[in-house]
């Protein structure tokens, strides 16, 4: 005689299990948007679609008391309206198109407005059926159009593979249920049989939210990485972040390819300081970071040298180059900063820079930032709002 008593797999334990499960899991996602910062939203939708779940799992189980139309209405409304809100909160966790994913609102009237006119005409349950599994299968497949992008990012990422996995299998599989609702494919043969769409449902439910939590843990950490290696007011890299990966990659370029290290400070800082204060002071710096940010390339490195000081490694450039790139940079902060009072505080810079080609060895990059350093003093003396280039032991003026 076995210890457990054996039961049979019905429906209403099925539906209990993801009910308790849904529930659960949206309470801790819920809890956790509370302690983690940045990622507040997504946590939210996540816990919103659990409880649309766990809505659905109590609507199906309590269809023998629901009136009507009630009795299909509202578990098929909250299961539609999960998997809305699942794949807005995969499109926000991801940074993708979260505005794409209001469609899927669209979808989910849609479905809802076929249910009602079915349900008018008195449609047999086949056709019920037929109608909520193929507003699902859209539904699912729009998420996974939605989420496939984000496999450009990490495209050998086990999350992200196996959620567009799921969501493609799933989405087949209630297309598959809506063609064959009368099929011989869904009677009872079987402990299985009956309510496999709900077996699917279930698995589908457990992995992606594994899944989703698996996938947000990765955002926090490289969004903490992030902010290690970040300076915290400009956005730019740290020094010491700059450094190391200004150094590597001066040692992963090849023999002949060129390179421009630049200096760049903003004049009469301690002027803006004395006069306007330091929290107009900060605002200055950051602004003119985001200015050499969004003038650089992808492959190029901008750093925070210090203080109101900037550093910047520029691939592949030589010296016309660089003269043309602060010669914009210097157009561009000729646009005064506009303040909250309604004032324009106007600001400028000093740049110094070095060019050199790679050879056999890497050169040291403190020697060339301080070479560029005595370029951008020379800047400096020569009257500020201007480059210039060190050639070879000498200072070359950039016109």
């Amino acid at each position: 005689m076995p210890l457990l008593p054996a039961s049979g797999l019905t429906p209403g334990s099925l539906f209990t299990c993801l009910g308790l499960f849904a529930a659960l899991t949206a309470v801790f996602a819920a809890r956790a948007s509370r302690g983690m910062p940045g990622f507040e939203r997504p946590l939210r939708l996540w816990a919103a679609a659990l409880s649309c779940v766990a809505v659905a799992a109590a609507g199906y189980l309590a269809r023998p008391w629901l009136a009507g139309p009630l009795s299909y209405l509202v578990p098929n409304l909250a299961v539609l309206s999960a998997v809305a809100v699942m794949g807005m909160s995969f499109a926000t966790l991801q940074g993708g198109q979260p505005r794409r994913a209001r469609w899927n609102w669209a979808l989910v009237l849609l479905t809802m407005a076929a249910l009602l006119g079915a349900q008018t005409w008195r449609a047999p349950y086949a056709v019920l059926a037929a109608v909520a599994a193929a507003g699902l299968g859209l539904l699912l497949l729009h998420d996974a159009l939605l989420f496939l992008p984000q496999l450009r990012v990490r495209p050998r990422a086990l999350p992200e593979t196996w959620v567009l996995a799921s969501l493609l299998v799933v989405a087949a599989s209630f297309m598959l249920r809506a063609v064959s609702s009368g099929a011989d494919l869904w009677k009872n043969h079987g402990p299985w049989a009956g309510h496999p769409m709900l077996v699917v449902g279930m698995v589908f439910v457990t992995s992606c939210s594994l899944a989703f939590f698996s996938m947000l843990h990765e955002r926090q950490r490289t969004a903490l990485q992030h902010s290690y290696q970040r300076d915290s007011l400009t956005g730019l890299y740290a020094r010491g972040v700059f450094f190391e990966k200004a150094q590597a990659a001066l040692q992963m370029a090849n023999v002949g390819e060129a390179f421009a290290v630049l200096m760049l400070d903003l004049d009469h800082f301690k002027r803006i300081n004395d006069t306007h204060g330091h929290l107009v002071g900060d605002k200055v710096i950051a602004h003119a970071a985001r200015l050499l940010n969004s003038s650089i390339r992808l492959n190029d490195l901008a750093g925070r040298y210090g203080g109101e000081e900037f550093c910047l490694l520029l691939h592949d450039c030589d010296g016309e180059r660089a003269q043309r790139f602060l010669q914009r940079v210097l157009h561009r902060a000729e646009q005064p900063l506009s303040l909250r009072d309604g004032r324009s505080l106007p600001f400028s810079f000093s740049a110094g820079f070095v060019i050199f080609r790679m050879e056999d060895k890497a050169p040291p990059l403190e020697q060339l930032l301080d070479r560029a350093d005595q370029a951008l003093l020379q800047a400096k003396a020569q009257g500020r709002n201007r480059a210039v280039q060190a050639c070879g032991e000498g200072l070359c003026p950039v016109p």
